[in-house]
């Protein structure tokens, strides 16, 4: 690790420019630039292929996805919900008018705990929302029984999964839908962009036509809606970083195994696990460091040394005043959730992180938990 290399928790994949600019020249030639063009149809019949669900929507942004979700399955009032989030979870239920009911999270993969969950699934909340932290599924077998004993439907934020499954099943598949993102920031990107997967048909029809404006027909304006569409452009830019998509993994995938091997048995820092039966997680490689200010005094450390690590997700969206603000049951408590935010670090995690990267991070990590200079 140079001492002049900055080295960011992601890097965004691009594709090689011969291959957008084909892709491209195709759509200029064409000048069909969005309204479900050619090129925008053929990424999601890829995508669908790719994580084995037949019903995904391709949207603008992954803020706009979890919108159209929870639109789509009626979801109004109060939604129980995770503070354990980035903000766009949040603030995407709060800008439709929905009014985030939180529940407290399991301490070892830090989804929803479905026994907190029990206690507020009744006929205060009208849905769910989960969120696959980490790419980490929620625990969604109890989920979906508690879903079905108070009939609620079930919206999964699934931002940090891309193509893995659970127990041989495509995580995007769980729920009544999932909504994704395909930001810069994600595995798979399409610089802006996102996906709406849907358990059933009239849930998938009620998407599509809330992202196009209400609109079923040429003259035929069924409901209201929103311009939700991905263009033409942004499809392109994703098909071409499917290409590049094999070496980016397997890139990720030597990172994770430095960064197992350094934490090996170290008490002062805790790796974040998969699930058992979770294929794999390669969005984000994240470990727990325990003890008061142990975390920051590592976040500094590693930031002095041009590793931008992020606390991932600090705070607790509990303890946000822009968002506490909208909260009926402010006085109600989330312990695991606020303690896992002041442990939580993710590592830089991707094909600009080179090994020897991935160990002198680990030591740093190591040297910084212990109180070494």
């Amino acid at each position: 690790m140079s001492q002049n290399k900055l080295i960011y928790v992601t890097r965004p994949i691009v594709p090689e420019s011969e291959d957008l600019a084909e892709l491209i020249s195709s759509i200029l030639k064409s000048r069909r630039l969005t309204n479900g063009g050619p090129i925008e149809s053929h990424l999601r019949l890829r995508l669908s292929e790719i994580m084995r669900v037949p019903r995904l929507s391709l949207v603008c942004n992954g803020t706009v996805a979890l919108q159209l979700g929870a639109k789509a399955l009626d979801m109004s009032g109060r939604v129980a919900c995770s503070p354990f989030t980035f903000v766009a979870t949040l603030s995407a239920l709060l800008w439709i008018g929905i009014e985030p009911v939180l529940v407290d999270i399991e301490d070892e993969f830090m989804t929803l705990d479905p026994e907190a969950l029990e206690d507020i699934a009744t006929e205060e909340v009208s849905g769910i929302v989960g969120v696959h932290v980490y790419g980490n599924p929620c625990d969604v077998n109890r989920i979906e029984n508690i879903a079905n004993r108070n009939g609620l439907p079930v919206l999964y934020d699934a931002a940090h999964v891309f193509d893995g499954a659970f127990n041989g099943q495509s995580i995007m598949s769980f729920g009544d839908a999932s909504a994704t993102s395909f930001h810069a920031t994600k595995l798979f990107n399409t610089c802006e962009g996102g996906a709406v997967i849907a358990r059933n048909d009239a849930v998938a029809a009620r998407i599509a036509k809330y992202k196009n404006f209400g609109i079923v027909a040429e003259d035929d304006i069924e409901d209201v809606g929103i311009n939700a569409k991905m263009s033409e452009l942004n499809a392109a830019f994703g098909l071409a970083v499917l290409e590049q998509m094999g070496s980016e993994k397997a890139a990720r995938r030597e990172v994770i195994s430095t960064y197992n091997d350094a934490f090996k048995n170290q008490d002062l820092v805790r790796v974040v696990g998969d699930r058992p039966g979770l294929s794999e997680r390669l969005q984000y490689y994240v470990i727990r460091i325990p003890g008061h200010g142990r975390r920051d005094a590592v976040y500094d450390r590693l930031r002095e040394k041009g590793v931008f690590a992020r606390r991932y997700f600090y705070p607790s969206l509990s303890e946000v005043p822009a968002i506490a603000k909208h909260l009926s049951h402010s006085k109600m408590s989330w312990p695991v959730a606020e303690r896992a935010a002041k442990e939580v670090l993710a590592l830089p995690i991707h094909s600009g992180v080179t090994l020897d990267d991935a160990a002198r991070i680990a030591a740093e990590v190591i040297d910084g938990a212990r109180g070494r200079k």
